[in-house]
This record gives structure tokens, C-alpha cells and sequence, in this order.
């Protein structure tokens, strides 16, 4: 009984060696080369400019000053269009600040961009007396990328007001 054991296990593993590499899954039993299809997803590319902005920005005046400065949360433009070497401007305006019987002009209120990224750059110290492009990219390639920036406020008083709690808005656009 034991020589028929094994030459029936014996002729099983010859089965099994004869049979098993050609069932493989995935492989080319007699092929020397083989191709793949390798493919990815670049997301993003079909979107629109989505601008993000805080939506209040106390300032602090400080008795004795001839302005009132401070920074407003951060902002960001984020760009998802399709298409290569595409630029992002983006421009602000203020209206005039008033509390109610004292007006400070738009014009007294200067807008400098900061603390930029990825090639966003601030276009400088701008006097608000009409919508102005404050910051922006000249070309940029990525897919999917979200630029920010801190802008920082300076309003001149210097000119004397009343007292009272002044108030404007402060509008970004982005094309």
C-alpha cells in the first residue's frame, strides 16, 4: 500500500507542476514582454476662482495717533480653471467710513498686501480712492492651487474726528 501511495502523490505533483503555471492569474506563459495601462487623475481643472474672506476686521485707534492701522484676517483666491499659464489679480475697494455724522474718506485708506505665497506678490502700498489691483500672480500652471495674503489697513485720522465707532466694507474681487 505505501509504493502505491506514493506513486499516485508522485503523479499528482507532476499533474499540479504541469497545470499551475499556466493558470497564474495576470501573467504571459509564453510572451516576453507584456504592456500595462497606467493611468491617473489631475483634479481641479474644471472649476472657477473661489475667493475666501474674513467677514469683519475690528481695527484699534490709539488716542494721540494721526491713524488707525491693523490687519485684516487672512484672505485667499483659490484657482482651480483649466488651462496652463493662467494669472490671478486681485483688487480692492472701500467705501468711505463713517459712524454716522463724521465721514472719513475712502481716500485716506491705504491697502498693502502681506505675507504672500507660492509667487503671489503684493502690488505695494495702495491708496483706496478707487478699486485697485492690490496682489496677484502673472502665470502659474497648478491644477488646484489657493493663494493667500494678510492685507493690512492704515486709515488717517489726521485731519481730526469725531468720536464714535466708524464703520466700511472693504470688498475684494479676483479675476
Amino acid at each position: 500500500m505505501r509504493k502505491t501511495t506514493a506513486a499516485l502523490g508522485a503523479g499528482v505533483m507532476a499533474v499540479a507542476l504541469a497545470v499551475v503555471p499556466a493558470s497564474i492569474a495576470g501573467t504571459a506563459s509564453a510572451d516576453t514582454s507584456g504592456t500595462t495601462d497606467v493611468t491617473f487623475t489631475v483634479a481641479g481643472q474644471s472649476g472657477p476662482l473661489e475667493l475666501s474672506v474674513p467677514r469683519t476686521a475690528p481695527m484699534v485707534w490709539v488716542s494721540g495717533q494721526n491713524n488707525v492701522s491693523g490687519t485684516v484676517p487672512t484672505s485667499a483666491v483659490r484657482d482651480r480653471r483649466s488651462g496652463t499659464g493662467r494669472s490671478v489679480t486681485v483688487s480692492a475697494s472701500i467705501s468711505d467710513f463713517t459712524n454716522g455724522a463724521t465721514t472719513i474718506p475712502r481716500s485716506k485708506v491705504t491697502y498693502t498686501a502681506g505675507g504672500e505665497t507660492m509667487g503671489f506678490r503684493s502690488t505695494g502700498p495702495r491708496t483706496l480712492d478707487s478699486t485697485k489691483a492690490v496682489a496677484g500672480i502673472a502665470r502659474h500652471d497648478w491644477p488646484d492651487a489657493t493663494f493667500r495674503w494678510t492685507p493690512m489697513l492704515s486709515i488717517d485720522v489726521s485731519d481730526g474726528v469725531t468720536i464714535g465707532n466708524y464703520s466700511a466694507t472693504l470688498t475684494h474681487s479676483a479675476v
